[in-house]
Parts: C-alpha cells; sequence; structure tokens
C-alpha cells in the first residue's frame, strides 16, 4: 500500500515548505549587498557633500519622503509573495486621493466617512482584481493592466483632469502633516503597518500559507489551503494599503494632481524586488522592502542634491530593479548549477 503524501494529511504541511523566517542566514553573505550598497550611498553622497547630506534633517527628508511610497510597495510585496503581480496599485493610489479630493474639498464629507469610502473602494478593486484572476483565471498581468486604465479613467473624469489645490479641510491635512519631532505622520503609519504585516507574515497560519502558495499553489490546493482565498485576500489586501497611501499622500501634499501614483510604480517594485535578495531571505518580505525603499530614496535624494537631471532618479531606480532581479536570477541559477 502506497503512503499519501504528507500534503494531503495536513495542511500545515505545505505552509512548513515555505521559506523559514531563518532561510539564508548562516555564512551566506550575499544578502547583505543592498544594505552595503546603501552604506556606501549614504558614505559617497557625504563625502561629496559633507555640509548638507549627512545631517539629521536629511535624514528625517528620507525617512518622510520614503514612507507613503513604502506603504505602497508594502501592499505591493503581498501579492508578489503569492506569485502574483499587480499593475494596478498605482492607479489605485491615484483613484483614492481623487476620491478623497472630491469628497472632502467639494462634497463636504467628514474625513472619517470619506476614509471610509476610500477603504471601501479598495475593498472592491481589490475583489475585482482577485476575481479577475483566480475565477476568471485571466493572467494578473493582463488583468490588473486592464484595471488600472479602467481606474486611471474614473481618476480623470471625477477630477475634470484638473489639479485641484482648494476646499481641502484642516482636518484633512492633519492626517498626513501631524508629527513628532521632525517626523510626519506617513511614517508613523508605515512602522505600524509594517511592524504587523511583519509579524503577521511570520507568526500566522495565514502569513505561512501565502508563502506556501507562493511557492507552490498546487501542493497548497492539495493540503486543503483554500488557494483562491487566500490569493483574493492579497489582492484586497494590497488595494487597501495602496489606498490608504494614495490618501494619505493627498492630505500631506494638500492638493490633488491627477495619476500622481504613476510615479510610484517602478520605485515600488523596484523596492520589492530589492528586498527580495535583502538579508539573504531569497523571498519578498516586509522588512525587505522597507529597506529597499530607503535604499531608492537615499540614492534619488542624493541625485538631487548634487545637481543630477531629474530623469537620473527614473534611471537609479530601474538600475536597482534590474541589479535585484538579476540578482535574484543569479542566485537562482547557481543553485541549480
Amino acid at each position: 500500500m502506497t503512503q499519501a503524501p504528507v500534503a494531503l494529511q495536513d495542511p500545515a504541511s505545505v505552509a512548513a515548505c515555505a521559506p523559514s523566517d531563518h532561510a539564508g542566514s548562516g555564512t551566506d553573505l550575499s544578502g547583505l549587498a543592498p544594505v552595503i550598497f546603501l552604506g556606501l550611498l549614504i558614505a559617497g553622497f557625504s563625502l561629496a557633500m559633507p555640509a548638507i547630506f549627512p545631517t539629521l534633517e536629511n535624514l528625517t527628508t528620507i525617512l518622510n519622503d520614503g514612507a507613503v511610497l513604502a506603504l505602497l510597495a508594502c501592499g505591493l510585496t503581498l501579492v508578489l509573495i503569492v506569485g502574483e503581480f499587480d499593475l494596478s496599485i498605482a492607479a489605485t493610489a491615484s483613484f483614492a486621493g481623487a476620491l478623497a479630493t472630491v469628497l472632502i474639498a467639494r462634497l463636504g464629507w467628514p474625513v472619517p466617512l470619506a476614509l471610509l469610502a476610500v477603504l471601501a473602494s479598495a475593498v472592491v478593486i481589490g475583489l475585482a482584481n482577485g476575481w479577475l484572476v483566480t475565477t476568471l483565471e485571466i493572467p494578473a498581468l493582463v488583468a490588473t493592466i486592464g484595471l488600472a486604465s479602467l481606474l486611471d479613467g474614473l481618476t480623470l473624469w471625477v477630477t475634470g483632469n484638473s489639479v485641484i489645490f482648494t476646499g481641502f479641510t484642516e482636518a484633512f491635512i492633519q492626517w498626513g502633516t501631524w508629527r513628532i519631532g521632525g517626523l510626519q505622520a506617513p511614517f508613523f503609519y508605515l512602522v505600524v503597518f509594517a511592524v504587523l504585516m511583519g509579524m503577521a507574515m511570520r507568526y500566522t497560519a495565514t502569513g505561512r500559507h501565502l508563502y506556501a502558495i507562493g511557492s507552490n499553489r498546487a501542493a497548497s490546493r492539495m493540503a486543503g489551503i483554500r488557494v483562491e482565498r487566500k490569493v483574493m485576500l492579497a489582492f484586497i489586501a494590497c488595494a487597501v494599503l495602496g489606498s490608504l497611501a494614495g490618501f494619505v499622500y493627498t492630505a500631506r501634499q494638500g492638493s490633488l494632481t491627477p495619476l500622481f501614483g504613476t510615479s510610484m510604480m517602478l520605485p515600488a517594485f523596484a523596492s520589492a524586488f530589492l528586498g527580495y535578495v535583502t538579508l539573504a531571505q531569497r523571498r519578498f518580505h516586509i522588512l525587505g522592502t522597507v529597506i529597499g525603499v530607503y535604499i531608492i530614496g537615499t540614492g534619488t535624494l542624493g541625485l538631487l542634491l548634487v545637481g543630477a537631471p531629474a530623469y537620473s532618479q527614473q534611471l537609479f531606480a530601474g538600475v536597482v530593479l534590474i541589479a535585484a532581479t538579476g540578482g535574484a536570477s543569479l542566485h537562482r541559477w547557481r543553485r541549480r548549477r
């Protein structure tokens, strides 16, 4: 008599096959490369601009400016963990900012009610992405690009394709500008969500199931894990964090430029893939993504301060994305050999 596969006996067995929290630890120093690169960036810019760059004011600027992008990138990370893509997250952020602006600045809604509407719309967006991918089995790249186009069109429609800078209430602006010391609200939102998400991914069954799905979806389904439901959950959480990022960004700016989220797309993916190879985890994880955001933030701000042209910041993010994905592919190739 043949023995039944372990996966069929215990749903937790597949989750246990996901990369452990200590994966890649020990003598593997390759995961420190991004951290070393960050140190070299700081050292290089500090030597180039000793009176400007290595200051407390500059540090708080980097932390504040990167917080909104990090929130969005953390949401994207959840979808990447289950082996999918969400190219609509930038459009989700733009739509959330536009919706909040119209409700608060034009219709006079109270901020808490507007925030609930934004979160409700995020759940709908996440459900739509998840349904297209899991039920209709449309490739995530195609489904999320299509939804991104739809959301961008809605954003331009509700805003009249114009910059809005009047009608913002002080209560709304406070959501993005209150501070403790030099650190602004978005940084503290990031800390709270990153810690909660990191703990959830490490210590809860749902977190382990998400990693198991990304590692082997067929085996996860055989083990009894409700794969479609978990993938749907990842898309919903991604949309919620993207919407929160858009809401907070708009409150911090005190104005709305339609489709502002477009500029966050490349840095968000670059940060997540950079996080993949950070700390030798060899998987997408929240801490790595946050570190990736601040590597890119340090580089782009440094380039700005030395007087590099604006397009050099996009070049930097692109190079980081290629280097991160190339590093991950090289690591897998070496392991196969």
